[in-house]
């Protein structure tokens, strides 16, 4: 009988090998400002002519390929591939200074630096900036399918803070799946998404961390309780701002219940 050792390497080599081939097909979107966003389509297994849709988000300083490959700090490409197979159509998509979107005089770990420091203005134009271009996205992808049956957005970190404040405005949104997002001050306004709250209606899986230096058990406790949404989830890891990959099974888990 197969070792179970043995077993995990051929389930990781067989994802890999999946990811490898299927690196995704750019879509052009064009934002507000007319500056174009770098997205990335994966489409489903099954052909079905009206799947259900997923935009995923990454974390500050990353950028849309970390949801192509399985390694920290998401983890990402297990879970593109689970969702690919499950038959969501897949967009990926780079925030405001990031990835295809970097600017070498304004790198986001610098802003981030910049804001705390008190000079917020760039990284409240950064959040701010790539909610409008997730709504511009979904806008183009709901033009163009028919009403599909379900959609989801997810993010890590920065990306979780976005997906918040996109889902607060975006009652199209059916399901929202945030990991570690990132207390911020309300003075920060619409980057904050503590101010946003009582837009959050969709079915949510929050994921926190006990010992993640971003966010406190009381701030991810505020920001879980504050949601009005009647079908809501929080599942706390024993760990830092980088979940465990353990984290993917809670993932899996909900949205094979969440209906």
């Amino acid at each position: 009988m197969m070792n179970r050792s043995l077993l995990l390497g051929l389930m990781l080599l067989a994802t890999s090998v999946a990811q490898a081939a299927n690196p995704g097909v750019p879509l052009e979107v064009q934002a507000e400002d007319g500056t174009p966003i770098p997205v990335l389509v994966l489409e489903p297994e099954g052909g079905a002519a009206n799947p259900p849709v997923a935009l995923l988000l990454h974390g500050l300083t990353r950028n849309k390929e970390d949801w192509l490959a399985d390694k920290e700090p998401t983890f990402g490409g297990a879970l593109t591939e689970h969702l690919r197979t499950a038959g969501y159509r897949i967009y990926l998509m780079d925030a405001r200074r990031h990835g295809a979107r970097l600017t070498p005089d304004e790198k986001p770990g610098a802003i981030l630096k910049r804001s705390r420091a008190g000079d917020s203005a760039p990284y409240q134009a950064m959040i701010v900036d790539t909610v409008r271009d997730a709504r511009t996205l979904l806008a183009k992808v709901l033009a163009t399918n028919k009403k599909p049956p379900r959609v989801l957005v997810a993010g890590y970190s920065m990306g979780a803070q976005v997906a918040l404040l996109m889902a607060s405005r975006e009652p199209r949104v059916t399901h929202l799946v945030t990991m570690v997002p990132p207390y911020v001050d309300p003075v920060l306004g619409d980057a904050a998404p503590v101010t946003r709250m009582s837009g959050i209606q969709q079915r949510w899986l929050l994921l926190t961390a006990n010992q993640d230096p971003f966010s406190t058990e009381e701030n991810n406790k505020q920001l879980f309780e504050a949601a009005p949404s009647k079908h809501k989830t929080r599942k706390t890891f024993d760990s830092g701002h980088a979940l465990p990959r353990d984290y993917l099974e809670e993932v899996r888990r909900w949205l094979g219940e969440a209906r």
